[in-house]
């Protein structure tokens, strides 16, 4: 059977939507088997057959997570394009886009993989040629030339904006061989322990939906726990957004969306959100993948996508975290309502609205409070108004540097009043005149919800800003309610994108000068949102944080082969890094307080304390012997990275009171105590 060229768009959207599902699916129906029972070999046919069912149930109904709805008459559609080639069609200028894209593209891609390290990083820049930049600003270029091009159909633009925004969020998972941060390996070790073992006690209930999704595709296509934990987020992100903004934009404003101009502008407000960086997207943990679902429910909501498959995007949500999860639940809850509301009487509606209201105000700080608060921070007009002063802490003028990097930090100490602004400028560009007569009601609606969501969730950042966390050192405790901010920003999102496509459009009907001036401070921004976007070791920064080396997986090796018995070890993040990876979550002992690693686990803990004791005071043997006692064995390690500032002074120290010590590659030392 012959298919027309224009359905092939279609059936690449059909099974994009179809991957969505299948993957929510799995995250919810995974979490629940599991919490419930196990992902052992029965609970994973459990969980299958459940997806299977579900996926059968929704596969045939249209418009799977939304579907583009076309008001546009078809006579103002011809008037607007009966001057313009099908999309499509082929001519040599097209190809030579194509092809420049396609050679950037590779060259970029070649430059970050032949960059891999296995060292210890502060920032992926260290060993990427800044050249590098240039080459992401062209490749930019030439994808602006190609998403305003009328004659390339939107199938294949949005194939070009995937590989764009997978480039953007994967500097990280190439560069960083060994692994990009602390908690993925967390994460990964619990993933490793669950595959072998079914289960993981205790239970929480968070974190189930990425796990149960890792695992489920582990156990039935053999791919490493390794390699999924890496990709996730920066794959799903780069696959389905540019899929849903697109939808997003075809079905907001829906009388102009096949306009050719309106199109194309779509396209570049798409590329050019990058600007607002991207950084939950280059690594994966659950709090990053709940990022995502977050966007995708909340942008499902204007693609007219049926409620039973928003609800399963908002369940999935919560299912792979709590935090994000009922804010999803919440707006979905207002879909409902916005929905049948005109079947309620007055009073109801109220009542109702209040409720809702209630629910995503007070839910996040009650479970956090519950799950972790010790605690709340004594209130009063000062520190109610410090979370907001907070967000202006870094605004200053650029510096005395070269002009790139300060055009690069201009921007990024600036970055809250510059996204205040944005957001700003989206709400003054919707409520305009200019917006009054060219929305439908029911988006209108839509609009006014995500300002109702916001407005709860502003009380909700206010009151978790007062909880004091057990388990928690003191700079991670305003933690949680920073990330009810970028929850925020995300019910903010679609504002944004309206006015930035507007803005894109005012620029497109300007004169050359004005339109290449924009693009090159566009391509700019695009370019330093990259840069920012990801640890930086430079004149202006230091992110500190080095990265987990092959020197740190060869210490922690030599540490268990140097062992007689049960043993600790006292280290920083990296190396914890490299012992969870090289031994997961087997080496735990029974101390006065629960269960304890056999290395420091970096947010809290006793053995932690002990290690700052030994690195920031003096590696005393008594202290060694405190941390000793507290998990009742009788050998102890010190290891010390030779990058830390301090670590001549501790090394020469720990030579005097250590009973041995050696160094792997003069880079790590390891001193041995033992009682």
């Amino acid at each position: 059977m012959n298919r027309s060229k224009t359905s092939w768009p279609k059936i690449a959207e059909n099974i994009n939507n179809r991957m969505l599902l299948l993957i929510s699916l799995t995250a919810v129906f995974g979490a629940g088997i599991y919490y419930f029972y196990s992902l052992n070999q029965r609970g994973i046919i459990l969980s299958l057959i459940l997806i299977v069912a579900g996926f059968y149930f929704f596969k045939n109904r249209p418009g799977i997570f939304g579907q583009t709805v076309k008001n546009t008459p078809a006579k103002k559609i011809a008037t607007d394009t009966e001057n313009e080639k099908k999309p499509g069609a082929v001519n040599k200028k097209n190809i030579l886009l194509i092809l420049g894209y396609t050679v950037f593209y590779s060259l970029l891609f070649f430059r970050l993989w032949s960059s891999q390290s296995e060292r210890a990083l502060i920032s992926p820049w260290e060993v990427v040629n800044y050249s590098f930049f240039w080459f992401y600003g062209l490749s930019s270029l030439i994808l602006i030339f190609i998403l305003i091009n009328k004659e390339i159909g939107g199938g294949l633009k949005k194939i070009f904006l995937s590989l764009h925004f997978f480039l953007s969020f994967a500097v990280a998972i190439i560069i960083y061989k060994i692994g990009y941060g602390y908690d993925p390996f967390v994460h990964q070790a619990t993933m490793e322990l669950i595959a072998a073992k079914g289960l993981v006690l205790p239970k929480p209930p968070y974190y189930l939906g990425e796990y149960s999704l890792i695992v489920i595709i582990h156990k039935i296509s053999g791919l490493s726990i390794y390699c999924l934990n890496k990709l996730l987020v920066p794959g799903l992100a780069a696959l389905f957004l540019p899929t849903a903004l697109f939808r997003f934009f075809k079905n907001v404003h829906a009388k102009e969306a096949d306009n050719p101009a309106v199109s194309s502008a779509s396209f570049l407000a798409i590329l050019f959100l990058l600007i607002l960086t991207f950084s939950p997207f280059i690594v994966t943990t659950p709090q990053n993948l709940s990022y995502l679902f977050l966007i995708l429910t909340v942008l499902a909501g204007f693609s007219r996508a049926s409620l039973p498959e928003i609800l399963i995007l908002a369940v999935a949500t919560a299912a792979i975290h709590p935090l994000t999860g009922l804010p999803a639940l919440g707006w979905t809850v207002w879909l409902v309502f916005k929905k049948y509301q005109t079947a309620l009487a007055p009073v109801w509606q109220k009542i109702i609205k209040f409720a809702i209201f209630l629910f995503t105000a007070l839910a996040l700080p009650f479970a956090l409070f519950f799950t972790g608060g010790g605690g709340l921070k004594k209130i009063d007009g000062g520190s109610l108004l410090e979370p907001i002063k907070s967000l202006f802490a870094g605004l200053s003028l650029a510096g005395r540097e070269d002009w790139l990097l300060n055009f690069v930090y201009f921007f990024a100490t600036n970055y809250n009043l510059l996204l205040i602004i944005a957001i700003g400028g989206g709400l003054w560009y919707f409520y305009g005149r200019r917006w009054r007569d060219k929305i439908t009601d029911e988006d209108r609606g839509l609009f006014n919800g995500l300002i109702f969501i916001n407005l709860s969730l502003l009380i909700a950042y206010l009151l978790s800003g007062r909880i004091l966390f057990n388990d928690l050192i003191s700079y991670e405790q305003a933690g949680y309610a920073s990330r009810i901010l970028i929850i925020m920003v995300i019910f903010f999102l679609p504002f944004i994108l309206v006015a930035l496509r507007g803005l894109i459009l005012k620029i497109r009907r300007a004169d050359p000068a004005i339109r290449t001036s924009w693009l090159i401070f566009g391509i700019s921004l695009l370019t330093a949102s990259l840069y920012v976007s990801y640890p930086r070791f430079d004149k202006y920064f230091n992110s500190r944080g080095y990265s987990t080396s092959q020197n740190d997986i060869a210490a922690v090796l030599a540490v268990d082969r140097a062992a007689g018995g049960p043993y600790i070890a006292l280290a920083n993040q990296p190396v914890s890094a490299a012992a969870l990876q090289s031994f997961g979550f087997d080496h735990y002992y029974q101390g006065s307080n629960g269960q304890i690693y056999f290395y420091p686990i970096p947010t809290g803990g006793a053995l932690y304390q002990y290690y700052l004791e030994m690195v920031y005071k003096n590696p005393d043997r008594q202290t060694m012997l405190k941390a000793l006692d507290l998990v009742g064995v009788d050998e102890g390690y010190l290891i010390v990275n030779k990058y830390w500032y301090q670590s001549g002074r501790v090394i020469n120290e720990a030579k005097l009171t250590a009973d041995d010590w050696q160094t792997i590659n003069n880079e790590i030392y390891i001193f041995q105590y033992e009682r």
